[in-house]
This record gives structure tokens, C-alpha cells and sequence, in this order.
């Protein structure tokens, strides 16, 4: 475990020289040419919430104005001239192919609000403009994203899951509280990128975190593989045992087995199979004493099927 951490803390490491300025900058610039008014301009940063903007000619960058140059319009009387005369033309620009390290490092040095990027080194053509904001959003997304990743390669590590194109096999392990819901939350998300109506989709997480709480609780463990169809999603759960004596009983709402340990943790409240079922099209359980149960429950994909909330075979 200490060594995927500190795989992580390097890929994020790493992230900060490999993204260019050009993925995360801002392409929709507001800018304006040599002849505006110091007014034209800050009525359209009071309009559109910014506080400075590139003065552009020809496609290249000439000069720059921030609120603080607006402000000293006002104050000195020439709100109404153009900006050309007192606009900064000293302008630290960065290139869209550096990094963001690069980037960042001249933020910290200039307390810069923004940069503007430009196409190439040692160019003036202006191709976006880039914040300190704009940074830390993008990062934060792909750390969310690799965060992601290391996560599902954990539980793969730990044989909690195995997925092929569109089969997914988890392994249940008795009194294993800490892989329970891993198999519902990877399936809601994974039909949730497909698409998958909502309404569905909880009813099938509902399913999957019953079925995994009720192994984990009852049973000397066992396996969910869920398969998703064009039409349908079916999941199916078998368990080592020890049975269940009275499946009729079972599956009444609030009949409960689970010792004072479970009930104290929260779970064993006696409606997992009837919830299960509930939330199935069609739902079927065999159990032995001897060999342990199965459970097959099938959840179509349209949401006009008639068969919801009978459970039938």
C-alpha cells in the first residue's frame, strides 16, 4: 500500500512538468485593439468579470491593461482617451509549450493575475490567456482522474475485481466490511458512463450492495459477477454457505439472522433480500445447506419494461 501511495505522489509530480500551458489556457480571449477607451474597457470588465485584458493589433500581442490602470484613469482624468499612450507594453508572456512548472514559477516571482500565451517562444501572436486559477483546475481534475485510476488498480490488487470489456467479477470476503459497496459503486459509475437511466441505475446498486452486505454478513464468503447486456444487466451471486434454512422467511422485510456484532455496525436490518427483489425485474434463489445460495436477479435497461417491482421469474 505505501508503495502505490508514493506511485501517486510521483505521477502527480511528474503531471506538473508534462501538461503544456497550451491544454489548460483559456482560448476565448478578450481583447482589445491600440484604439479603445480606458472606458470601452471597463465597461466591458465590469460586464464580463475580468480584470485585465491584452490590447492586440494584427493578431499580436502590443500591450496590456489591468483594473489598476483603469482605476488610474479615473483618478488622473483620461478614462476617455485611448489606451495605446499609456498601456504596458512590457509584457511578460508565456509560450503555449511550456510547462506548467514553468508557468507557475512566474506566477510565483511576478504575482502576475494572469499570463498571456503566445504561440511560440520569442512571438507576439497572442493564442490565449492563462490564470493561476486555470492551473490549479486543471490539476485538480487530473489528479481526480489518476486518483481514480490507482483506486480501481488497488481493489484489482487486492482481488476485490475483475473486468473484462462488459463482465465484471468481485470477489466477497466473510466479515470484509471494508470492499463492502466496492462492487454497487463500480457498476452505478461504469453504466452511468453508458448512459444509463438513473432511476435504473439505482435500482441496480441497490441490488449489488445488497447482495455483497448479505455474503459478507451470512456466508463463508463467495462472488458477484455482474454482466451487462444491450438490454439487460444480470447479476449473479453465490456464496460457500452455510444456506439459508427457510427462504420463504427470508425473504420477508425485517426478518433478520445477523448477531448484536452486525446490527451494531449498522447493517442485518432483515431487508436485503426483499429489496433485492423489489428492485429486480426478474429474481431468482436457490439455496442448499450444503453447498450455500444463489441468487440470479435481471434489471432491464428500458425503463417501460412492465415487470419492475414483481421480481419475477
Amino acid at each position: 500500500m505505501a508503495e502505490l501511495k508514493e506511485r501517486q505522489i510521483k505521477l502527480v509530480h511528474e503531471l506538473m512538468y508534462q501538461i503544456k500551458v497550451g491544454q489548460v489556457m483559456n482560448k476565448n480571449v478578450i481583447c482589445f485593439p491600440p484604439k479603445s477607451t480606458f472606458r470601452d474597457i471597463q465597461l466591458c470588465m465590469k460586464e464580463k468579470r475580468f480584470s485585465g485584458t491584452p490590447i492586440v493589433e494584427d493578431g499580436k500581442i502590443v500591450g496590456i491593461v489591468s483594473i489598476d490602470d483603469i482605476i488610474t484613469a479615473f483618478d488622473k482624468g483620461y478614462i476617455d482617451e485611448t489606451v495605446e499612450k499609456y498601456m504596458k507594453r512590457d509584457i511578460m508572456t508565456v509560450p503555449q509549450n511550456y510547462s506548467l512548472i514553468a508557468a507557475t514559477n512566474l506566477f510565483k516571482k511576478y504575482h502576475y493575475g494572469r499570463l498571456p500565451v503566445v504561440s511560440a517562444p520569442n512571438n507576439r501572436e497572442i493564442v490565449g490567456i492563462l490564470t493561476y486559477g486555470d492551473i490549479l483546475s486543471h490539476l485538480l481534475m487530473e489528479i481526480n482522474t489518476i486518483a481514480e485510476k490507482f483506486e480501481a488498480l488497488e481493489l484489482i490488487s487486492l482481488g476485490a475485481v475483475k473486468a473484462t470489456k462488459n463482465s465484471y467479477h468481485f470477489e466477497l470476503q466473510h466479515d470484509n466490511f471494508d470492499l463492502a459497496g466496492v462492487a454497487s459503486t463500480t457498476i452505478k459509475k461504469k453504466l452511468a458512463e453508458q448512459g444509463i437511466n438513473p432511476a435504473i441505475l439505482r435500482r441496480i446498486a441497490v441490488i449489488c450492495y445488497e447482495a455483497e452486505i448479505n455474503v459478507i454478513i451470512h456466508s463463508m464468503g463467495g462472488y458477484m459477477d455482474i454482466n451487462v447486456f444491450e438490454d439487460r444487466v444480470r447479476i449473479y451471486v453465490s456464496d460457500e454457505g452455510p444456506g439459508i434454512p427457510d427462504i420463504e422467511k427470508a425473504m420477508e422485510p425485517g426478518f433478520t439472522t445477523a448477531n448484536e456484532k452486525i446490527r451494531a455496525l449498522g447493517f442485518g436490518a432483515g431487508l436485503g433480500l426483499s429489496n433485492m427483489k423489489r428492485c429486480a425485474d426478474k429474481f431468482h434463489i436457490r439455496s442448499s445447506m450444503e453447498t450455500g445460495t444463489e441468487i440470479e436477479a435481471i434489471v432491464f435497461l428500458d425503463p417501460e419494461h412492465e415487470s419492475y417491482g414483481n421480481g419475477k421469474g
